[in-house]
């Protein structure tokens, strides 16, 4: 592919992104199926570029607005060039504006306006131009965090490691360690999690015999120390209650060492296509899915779980905030309307998974959310009405989990520039006995 239409591809893939709210990375990976012609360096390239955009959005619309030029991703991907990859003006606009693929040539006044970019003063840049988030999300982080949410933003124009959890059911992390780097895999254990492993350099393992053999599960760690902090023990009875693809079921079940029963529920049986295959390759036999619907037949065995589960695991539907770095179009699709629509969803849910727990059970609510609103609000919003319910110290549960670093409070916070890890929340809630 020529520069021209390298960039092109951009600003089709931002066109297709802003288009809908789905993922910008099945957004590529559809696009690339039907344009087989582009080589594996021109897919690197697009890729690499288009998630560079979408990290600094923020920065790009605003020096868009300084020039007086519309923010369409035409015009984006056209600045970026210059702000991100620090091209000249003149050599942008002379390679990316020739060719069978090339952009439309710019019309007088967006040369003239372009070529004054360099005039532009960043450091009048507002705090969420700086941090490159909605103005209205940076508020909240600037309320909750203080001078802390400018470090919190400046860590999502990283990317997230690529993190794997070691299945305990079949191998040791120090096993799998030596093996990895036995094979020339730059590898490091992860600090928090007792069971996560780091890769370095990044590459593609989709085929590695660790993965395809159900050794390796690919998880963030903070994904994998809540999972812990839920101290799910051979011969307990727990539900995964929104267990989409089986993550935190895998890793609780691994904990479990096959002695008693998980139960994976969700409303979406498609979510759960693919819990039976990865437990089979996981080697874990003590998982049963079914999917919630509002009327349950009276055979449903879901109608023998209320008030008999020890552990009550909700990983609620929320906005994701924690993982943008690897998904930083969500935070331009984020509303504040769908926050609200959020927030009630969470609370509804974290009502009837209660009725499961057993008295002297626990209740481990875990959002990927950095945001207070769907994490210690909920928890006050919940306590409020269901005072058979108290909060249990996660910093307690995280000693006796044996995970690394250490961690003070009632809930487990975890943020990307203090950890490294996806921001993360977990409460644990204790039910009277």
């Amino acid at each position: 592919m020529t520069p021209s239409a390298r960039l092109s591809a951009v600003v089709e893939l931002l066109d297709t992104i802003f288009g809908t709210t789905g993922r910008a990375e099945q957004v590529v990976g559809g696009y690339f199926r039907t344009r087989r012609y582009a080589g594996s360096k021109d897919r690197r390239w697009v890729s690499e570029f288009l998630y560079s955009v979408l990290r600094r959005m923020g920065e790009i619309d605003w020096t868009l607005e300084k020039l007086g030029l519309e923010q369409t991703n035409r015009m984006r991907a056209i600045v970026a060039t210059v702000v991100l990859d620090q091209q000249d003006i003149e050599s942008v606009i002379e390679t990316n504006f020739v060719g069978t693929h090339a952009l439309d040539v710019p019309t007088e006044e967006e040369a003239t306006a372009l070529r004054t970019l360099t005039d532009i003063d960043a450091a009048e840049m507002p705090n969420h131009v700086k941090g490159n988030f909605p103005s209205w999300i940076a508020d909240k982080l600037q309320t909750q965090y203080g001078d802390r949410s400018l470090d919190i933003m400046a860590a999502y124009t990283d990317r997230a490691p690529v993190t794997f959890r070691v299945n305990s059911l079949k191998a040791t992390r120090d096993d799998v360690l030596k093996q990895m780097t036995d094979e020339g895999i730059e590898v490091r254990k992860t600090e928090l999690s007792p069971i996560g492993i780091i890769i370095e350099n990044r590459q593609n393992l989709a085929a590695h015999s660790l993965l395809k053999d159900g050794i390796l599960e690919i998880q963030d760690e903070a994904a994998q120390v809540s999972a812990l902090l839920a101290e799910a023990g051979p011969g307990l009875q727990v539900v995964d209650y929104c267990a989409g693809g089986g993550g935190k079921t895998l890793a609780m079940g691994a904990n479990m060492a096959n002695e008693g029963q998980i139960y994976a529920l969700d409303i979406e049986a498609r979510r759960m296509r693919d819990v039976a295959s990865r437990c089979k390759r996981a080697n874990l036999h003590i998982v049963q899915s079914h999917v919630l619907v509002d009327e349950l037949p009276e055979e449903s065995v879901l109608h023998r779980l209320p008030g008999k589960m020890d552990i009550v695991f909700v990983d609620a539907p929320c906005s994701g905030s924690g993982s943008w770095r690897r998904q930083p179009e969500q935070r331009w699709h984020l509303t504040e309307e769908r926050l609200v629509e959020l927030q009630d969803m969470q609370i509804d849910i974290l009502n009837k998974a209660s009725d499961l727990v057993a008295p002297g059970g626990k209740l481990v609510y875990a959002t990927c959310s950095i945001l207070s609103d769907e994490n210690g609000e909920q928890i006050k919003r919940f306590l409020a009405d269901h005072p058979e319910f108290k909060v249990h110290n996660a910093s307690q549960a995280w000693s006796d989990a044996e995970i690394g670093g250490e961690m003070s409070g009632e809930f487990m916070e975890l943020t990307p520039e203090t950890q490294g890890t996806d921001g993360f929340f977990t409460a644990i809630l204790l039910r009277n006995a």
